[in-house]
């Protein structure tokens, strides 16, 4: 995975001021090409009694999105990206668990 100084600061500063429960990396295929994959770094804490989860994800990155479908009424329309294998990019996901599963949350909620 690339050297991603940003996330480095992050993760530190969440070390320093909550502590970090769990962390890891993974890879994944992408979830509309499964041909191509992205690398996921995460840690777990948790911050007044509530766990979170922050996600690193890096992976192709998206230079095109083609809309498919009739355009008439009713009509489903999707749309389909098309990926650069070689030019990478990146998103940060957080989530909060919500005692079952991991709910996506926006990195404002948290007020730092």
């Amino acid at each position: 995975m690339q050297d991603d100084k940003a996330w480095d600061r992050i993760t530190d500063a969440i070390e320093t001021k909550f502590g970090i429960e769990d962390h890891g990396r993974s890879k994944r295929p992408l979830e509309d090409d499964q041909d191509l994959t992205e690398h996921v770094s995460f840690i777990i804490f948790e911050r007044e009694g509530e766990r979170y989860k922050l996600e690193r994800v890096q992976g192709p990155a998206i230079i095109d999105r083609k809309t498919m479908g009739a355009r008439r009424a009713g009509a489903v329309i999707r749309t389909q990206n098309v990926y650069d294998p070689d030019e990478v990019s990146f998103r940060t996901n957080l989530y909060r668990h919500d005692g079952v599963e991991w709910e996506a949350i926006e990195p404002s909620a948290l007020g730092l």
